[in-house]
């Protein structure tokens, strides 16, 4: 698993919320109006697309296998890859 995304990689992820986002402006501050429930399968997708290199020793259908595993095993792998995804997580590691 990676431990770090590139700054394209970010950006791909990042495009996924934006392009479900509808966005309106109050009082010179932007306020999200709308997003679609759907992108959040999407993003998680490309997250695990750009973290898992490798499962159970293959780099082949990784996201199909990982999707077969029992739910607890899945979520165990998805807060791995929420460590690296999550823009919190990117802050801390730059000062260390």
């Amino acid at each position: 698993m990676k431990t770090y995304l590139t700054a394209g990689e970010k950006r791909q992820l990042r495009s996924i919320f934006l392009k479900s986002m509808e966005v309106e402006v109050k009082e010179g501050q932007p306020q999200i109006q709308k997003i679609s429930g759907a992108i959040l399968d999407e993003a998680e997708n490309k997250a695990i697309e750009l973290t898992v290199i490798s499962f159970d020793g293959s780099g082949e259908n990784i996201l199909a296998r990982l999707l077969e595993l029992p739910i607890e095993e899945y979520d165990f792998i998805l807060e791995e890859v929420n460590k690296v995804t999550r823009e919190k997580e990117f802050e801390e590691k730059k000062t260390r």
